[in-house]
């Protein structure tokens, strides 16, 4: 099937044939007595067996021994080996595969993870680092950054871009990870349910799985029309885009600590896809630019000679040719003078203190704070800024760009649509006391 691409994230290690994502899979393993479990079919299994529940074995890979009765589960190096073979049996893999690796793992890690590799079914012909790949497939020259969601950490990586792409540090944010964001909206829900409907999800571990197994759906529909009615066991609690932010706003504050700490005046900060799914991911850092979901394979696809190996042998590759700086063209938020705080549409300046939705609906085009059933767009406040985040499918213009990747509002910020004359302006209204 020709060449792709493994990226190692436990969030969800992913299969790229070409371009195209063809299978995706969390680092959860459950482990029982005759079987071993692993992948999507662990995580909805994890929360009503959490004693059985492995979610460290790629943070931590090692030949650390495990507490196990099964014999197929020695250490955390047995697991990986077993979640790479589940993901052979569940998707045709390229023929060739280059290894798509984060920045923090140690060098007994990647002899580790090789050792693995050889055993499995995947043919791996080359190694690279996956924050240099797409940094220097994008960025202008500078020192930039790439913020990566992993599943108990957020991993940023300074790559440097002169002509060449090279990885110059790599630092973790512990307790800052996908699973910390679901235990952190998951309290949020649960006390929704209780104060509303006198119903405790975490009664049972039953109950919690269908809690943690809904709740991305709940969040993403938050997202996009500022609040979600949540359903579970025939009771309907409702829960705001702004308490999702809220919980979200300490682990968000110390990602954006490290983010201040290794960026630079000029730095650009990549965010993976997966930032999208996070209220606030927006809004990390005033200069930021929303990767794509498969720009690792588009990275590697465009460097596959320079990763390529002629040996057996494979090396961590953490330098790569830098994209010319004439072709670089980098949709980037900048920041302003003055943060918005209102849109202007036509006479009325609306406040944006709770969710404002754009949308148009029969050559009608407008913004509302009452969420229509097909928004184009949701503007929400965090950390006194507004960012928009346009939905999938939609094309809204800033500025007279086309753009899709979510992004802060400036004062002046003119969002449209194309061959409409109407926009909303984003004003900064000033308050000034007696």
């Amino acid at each position: 099937m020709g060449q792709g691409v493994l990226e190692i994230n436990d969030s969800g290690l992913r299969v790229f044939v070409g371009m195209d994502e063809v299978l995706e899979s969390p680092g959860v393993a459950v482990i029982e007595h005759q079987q071993i479990l692993v992948g999507t079919a662990a995580l909805m299994r994890a929360r009503s067996h959490p004693t059985r529940v492995n979610n460290q074995f790629w943070r931590r890979l090692s030949l650390e021994s495990l507490k196990s009765e099964n014999v197929r589960c020695r250490h955390h190096a047995d697991l990986a080996y077993c979640h790479l073979h589940e993901i052979s049996e569940h998707c045709d893999l390229p023929d060739e595969v280059m290894l798509a690796v984060p920045g923090n793992f140690t060098r007994e890690q990647l002899a580790l993870l090789l050792g693995i590799i050889k055993e499995s079914p995947i043919n791996a012909v080359g190694m690279v680092d996956a924050a240099t790949a797409c940094i220097g497939n994008l960025a202008p020259r500078g020192a930039h950054l790439h913020i990566e969601l992993q599943l108990h950490q957020t991993l940023v990586s300074r790559v440097a871009v002169h002509e060449q792409a090279v990885l110059d540090i790599a630092e973790t944010v512990n307790d800052a990870g996908t699973l910390n964001f679901l235990d952190a909206w998951a309290r949020v829900f649960t006390d929704a349910f209780i104060m509303q409907c006198r119903f405790d999800p975490l009664y049972s571990a039953e109950a919690e799985q269908q809690l943690y197994d809904m709740m991305p759906q709940w969040v993403s529909r938050a997202m996009r029309q500022g609040e979600v009615m949540a359903e579970l066991d025939d009771r309907t609690a409702k829960v705001s885009l702004r308490q999702l932010q809220d919980a979200s706003t300490p682990i968000l504050s110390r990602v954006r600590a490290m983010i201040e700490n290794l960026g630079e005046s000029n730095s650009v900060v990549f965010v993976s896809h997966r930032w999208a799914e996070i209220p606030g991911g927006a809004q990390l850092a005033e200069r930021i630019h929303l990767l794509p979901h498969n720009c690792v394979a588009q990275a590697v696809a465009k460097r596959w000679g320079e990763i390529h190996s002629e040996t057996a042998a494979l090396r961590m590759v953490n330098a790569l040719s830098a994209a010319p700086a004439n072709e670089v063209a980098v949709q980037v938020n900048a920041a302003a003078e003055a943060a918005a705080t209102h849109l202007l549409f036509g006479h009325r300046a609306l406040a944006a203190q709770q969710p404002l939705f754009v949308f148009w609906h029969e050559d009608k085009f407008s913004v509302t704070p009452t969420p229509p059933d097909h928004p184009a767009a949701t503007i929400t406040s965090h950390a006194g800024k507004l960012a928009l985040r346009v939905d999938a499918g939609t094309r809204l213009m800033l500025n007279g760009e086309e753009i899709a990747a979510p992004v802060n509002l400036s004062a002046g910020d003119r969002i449209g649509v194309a061959d409409f004359d109407d926009v909303i302006t984003a004003i900064s209204v000033e308050q000034y006391g007696a």
